[in-house]
This record gives structure tokens, C-alpha cells and sequence, in this order.
């Protein structure tokens, strides 16, 4: 089965700098960031499917 990331390099990318970037978020609740967090798996998780 191929990867996620051989598949789509990209957009990959994006999503881990977005994840990155979400963990270093000032003055937000935890639970928001949480709920950027599970998008972004939801995201992943769309993408491994089309596998």
C-alpha cells in the first residue's frame, strides 16, 4: 500500500507546518487548539482513504 506522504508530499507539508504552528499558539484555549488538531487528522485520515 502506498504512503500518505509518497503520495501527497505537499499537501503533507502543509498540514505538518499547520500542526506546527498550531502548537505554538498564544492567549487560545486548549480546546481550540485541540479542535484544529482533530481538522487537521480528519484531513489526514480523507487522504489515507484515497489510498
Amino acid at each position: 500500500m502506498e504512503n500518505v506522504e509518497q503520495r501527497y508530499p505537499i499537501t503533507m507539508a502543509v498540514l505538518r507546518n499547520a500542526a506546527d504552528r498550531i502548537t505554538n499558539w498564544k492567549n487560545v484555549t486548549p480546546q481550540a487548539k485541540l479542535r484544529k488538531q482533530c481538522e487537521i487528522a480528519r484531513v489526514v485520515i480523507a487522504l489515507s482513504n484515497t489510498l
